[in-house]
């Protein structure tokens, strides 16, 4: 599938409240947004259908040699999909919303001076562990069994790979920037993750392990936008990639931010890239100081 939506902007930037920053380096930028949680309400819908549309390839998976055209799932029993991603440990969740928050701000805020980026799919399809997991979730409610999501016990790894992949195309269609997101959201800020993130970033190599992923995922689908789109992820993984400048993206959440007597505004430094990023590419990071983390988690993943 190809994703498709996007939410209003004017909202977006009212939740969303872009923070001053001073002048960045050349080869850097830090941007930061804080929450406004009041200004939610006019947003909650349109945010609630970009997180599912986000996962909507996820389930297909799930559902795939389930699902009859001829006769849909009739009730949650049937559907091996019913509970997903709703009663994955909230660690899950979060993560699903750091990544789906860095495609947000890169299609709707822009990244490296441009506005045309795409991401034509999220890689969610590839936590293969917690559709493992979800199996055994879907057996335990099947017999009646208790089921509390958010114990240390069902927590599971994260997927690997690539966390998001964004790209520019020309004209005739071929792509020429692929910015790979590294996605991280915390509860609380952690330093060693944050350097962790950067480390993560400067070992990429300039075809992202993530084309090959989004080439497989895409190829399931017949409409001719997702045509279009294995054909040139096809040639930039083949030749392309040796042309195309690769950019890199650091998006970090977070539950709360710096206080007073601080004077720092972001726990991501804004003078100079983090030191364990030694990589030789433009680097954007982009940060989410949220007033609400476990609200909108709720929210957005499990149908508060």
């Amino acid at each position: 599938m190809i994703r498709f939506l996007r939410v209003t902007l004017q909202p977006l930037q009212a939740w969303l409240a872009a923070l001053a920053l001073p002048a960045p380096p050349p080869r850097y930028r830090l941007r930061v947004w804080r929450e406004v949680n009041g200004n939610f309400a006019p947003l909650r819908d349109e945010l609630v259908a970009y997180a599912q549309e986000a996962l909507d390839d996820a389930r297909r998976r799930i559902r795939k040699g389930f699902e009859d055209d001829l006769s849909p799932f009739r009730d949650t029993a049937d559907d091996p999909a019913a509970h997903y991603p709703a009663m994955l440990n909230r660690i899950t969740l979060q993560g699903y919303l750091g990544e789906t928050l860095a495609g947000l701000a890169v299609e709707h805020f822009g990244a490296f001076g441009h506005s045309d980026w795409h991401v034509p799919a999220f890689l969610f399809r590839f936590h293969d562990t917690e559709f493992q997991h979800l199996d055994l979730i879907n057996e335990r409610l099947l017999m009646g069994d208790v089921h509390d999501p958010d114990t240390v016990s069902e927590r599971r790894p994260g997927r690997t790979g690539d966390d998001a992949i964004a790209f520019r195309i020309d004209a005739s269609g071929k792509i020429t920037h692929v910015l790979t997101l590294e996605a991280k959201c915390l509860a609380t800020n952690n330093t060693a993750t944050i350097q962790e993130a950067h480390e993560k970033l400067s070992a990429g190599q300039r075809r992202p392990s993530g084309v090959r992923e989004l080439i497989a995922l895409l190829s399931e689908y017949d409409s001719p936008q997702s045509q279009e789109w294995v054909a040139r992820l096809t040639a930039f993984y083949r030749e392309g990639f040796r042309t195309a400048t690769r950019r890199d993206g650091l998006s970090y959440t977070v539950g709360h931010w710096p206080v007073k007597p601080t004077s720092r505004v972001s726990w991501l430094p804004h003078a100079a890239p983090h030191p364990s990023y030694t990589a030789n590419r433009r680097l954007e990071a982009m940060e989410f100081q949220l007033e609400n983390l476990e609200g909108l988690v709720d929210i957005l993943y499990r149908g508060a």
